[in-house]
């Protein structure tokens, strides 16, 4: 039998959980193009509820300092782990957000930031380059409704965020609905 088998044949049912978590969630967000690291490392802080030192999460995923640091880093750029440093103490200690629903609303509030917001100024730049006047110039109109196509597409998901997403009230108060729905279903 091999160390790692040993080791998984070791832990109790809740690190069985843990562990299997830190992997799934690791997997799932590098295929939507996160960092798988970045994800363990986020799914190690909140699945356990812990507050970990650099030392503790490098022990436990088994990385660099380097890449726990440049990753704890992002992550607290996204606003979904905080670092804190007790009074009296030297090591700084970093802890998840404990709430899926804030932890979700802020991922999502960022990559609407990195991510749509700066396409939707590049299909806007893209639309002005095109001349006011296509001059029965088929590939410009092909090409004015298609980006306007996208604007509108990310007009409605602007929309929707907007309704739904852009504020904690807004958000909470869909997730209200949403359960009042759902217990009404049951």
């Amino acid at each position: 039998m091999g160390e790692n088998s040993e080791k998984l044949t070791s832990l109790t049912p809740l690190q069985k959980a843990h562990e299997q978590f830190i992997v799934e969630w690791g997997r799932m967000s590098s295929s939507w193009g996160i960092n798988r690291t970045m994800a363990q490392i986020h799914a190690l802080l909140f699945i356990t509820g812990e507050t970990l030192t650099v030392d503790e999460i490098m022990a436990r995923l088994q990385i660099s300092r380097g890449n726990a640091s440049m990753n704890l880093r992002d992550l607290m750029d996204w606003g979904i782990v905080r670092r804190t440093r007790s009074p009296g103490e030297r090591r700084d200690t970093y802890s998840s957000e404990s709430d899926p629903w804030q932890m979700f609303a802020r991922v999502v509030r960022e990559r609407k930031r990195r991510e749509i917001d700066p396409t939707v100024g590049a299909i806007e730049e893209c639309l002005a380059k095109l001349p006011s006047e296509s001059e029965g110039n088929e590939g410009i109109e092909i090409c004015r409704r298609r980006l306007a196509g996208l604007l509108e597409i990310f007009g409605v998901i602007d929309m929707v965020y907007n309704q739904a997403m852009a504020t904690d009230r807004a958000f909470f108060s869909a997730v209200e609905s949403f359960r009042s729905e759902n217990t009404n279903k049951n």
